[in-house]
């Protein structure tokens, strides 16, 4: 085989794997933005679970109540 045509062979070859390590690094990004999201919708839900464990070990006159309030307050929202 010709010098150039090795050279261009060569070029050619060491452009394939730059473009494949790149695209395996933005997967790799993609994934940890995807991890990270995953365990931050985790953790936002959290307070969300505590107020219906606060809410479910209320006496019963409070809890119903306040699921009272809150349906005439959704209901008056819907409405208007």
């Amino acid at each position: 085989m010709h010098p150039s045509l090795q050279e261009e062979q060569k070029l050619l070859q060491l452009k394939a794997e730059a473009l494949r390590l790149k695209l395996l690094s933005n997967q790799m990004r993609r994934q940890q933005e995807a991890s990270e999201h995953d365990i931050w919708g985790i953790v936002s839900s959290l307070p969300k679970a505590g107020l219906l464990w606060r809410l479910a070990n209320m006496p019963h006159k409070v809890r119903n109540k306040f699921i009272l309030g809150a349906g005439l307050l959704a209901l008056l929202y819907l409405r208007f």
